[in-house]
């Protein structure tokens, strides 16, 4: 008995460090210090938004590839970001350019004049024209591609204020939901991989709704508030309490209790026989940023059967929501974790 003890504070302990919420600090019981985001990795796209350019570059040079497919994992947002930046661009440079060769010749650029006749010499000329004019096209796209990713945060924030005409929006939102939660379900919450082809439309899917969020700052908004049930996520921790249970208790679900008027965060993985991971915070939603919220542990307790023993609760830290409706919401923390929970009652 003494062992079973031992071990249910260890697995407790484990569990608590690791965190409930797979890529979401809220549904978080880990209990580690306080992590700032001086502190942390930050993405690209956390980069961005922070607006911290010089970091942003710095790392844009070292992992060029990321920041094309953070580009396209934005899905909507991203597409128009990056035909607005074009479109700029060109408007810029092909002037530019035309203003250029005046300046270097003495003459209007005139291709068709160039291309008349026998004229080997104005053809060569322009043929180097579009050469230079290629490679330095070439030369700039990161530049392109990077403006193309500080825009995004902006777009997407845009977009999520929007309301579509005809219903249209309500409609793209239901169908992402659903495909999201078919998803989930068919990865038993995020314990089982996707292949590469659900992993492409799941992340589609996320993007894709991110962008239609209808609820302007949504940290702050009634609909955060309530009893919400962990569908999916990728953090190892919880998803092992899921696979696993605890000592012997298979699991039975994962959620948390938000109640942002009164400042109060619950969050619980329930096993069979009565068995819990409990962790108790404060919550408030960021004084800046109406998407973000921040978070301290204030209580912590583990159930295994008949024994309960208290933990001490140590950890802070904050989450920011993607999308937010009455059903559904989608959440990232400082790791870059996700996680996808549903109203419940």
């Amino acid at each position: 008995a003494a062992f079973a003890v031992a071990v249910a504070v260890a697995v407790a302990a484990t569990a608590i460090r690791g965190g409930i919420g797979v890529r979401a600090p809220a549904l978080s019981l880990r209990a580690t210090p306080a992590v700032s985001m001086g502190e942390a990795d930050a993405s690209l796209m956390e980069l961005a938004r922070r607006r911290d350019f010089q970091s942003f570059v710095a790392q844009a040079r070292d992992e060029p590839s990321s920041v094309l497919q953070l580009v396209k994992d934005a899905g909507v947002a991203g597409a128009i970001s990056y035909t607005a930046v074009e479109l700029t661009f060109f408007a810029v440079a092909l002037p530019v350019g035309y203003v250029a060769w005046h300046a270097s010749t003495g003459e209007w650029l005139q291709p068709l004049l160039l291309l008349r006749g026998d004229d080997v010499e104005g053809k060569a000329r322009l043929l180097g024209l579009l050469l230079s004019y290629v490679v330095l096209l070439k030369t700039l796209f990161p530049v392109r591609l990077g403006s193309t990713l500080l825009l995004t945060p902006y777009t997407q924030r845009l977009l999520g204020g929007l309301t579509l005409p005809s219903g249209r929006g309500a409609a793209a939102r239901g169908s992402l939901k659903a495909e999201i939660r078919s998803l989930a379900a068919s990865s038993r919450g995020g314990v089982l991989p996707f292949d590469a082809a659900q992993q492409q439309r799941f992340d589609a899917a996320l993007a894709e709704l991110s962008a239609l969020n209808p609820t302007p700052e949504p940290a702050r908004s009634p609909l955060f508030s309530g009893t919400w049930e962990c569908v999916w996520t990728t953090e190892s921790e919880l998803n092992f309490a899921v696979d696993k249970g605890l000592l012997g208790l298979p699991w039975r679900r994962t959620y948390q209790t938000i109640d942002v008027p009164r400042g109060t965060l619950t969050n619980v993985i329930e096993f069979e026989e009565g068995g819990f991971l409990r962790v108790g915070s404060t919550i408030s939603p960021d004084a800046e940023r109406g998407e973000r919220f921040s978070f301290s542990f204030d209580s912590c307790a583990v159930r295994w059967r008949s024994l309960e023993l208290p933990l001490p609760p140590v950890g802070r830290g904050w989450g920011e929501l993607l999308y937010l409706d009455d059903e559904l919401r989608v959440q990232r923390d400082v790791r870059g974790d996700l996680l996808v929970a549903t109203r419940v009652g």
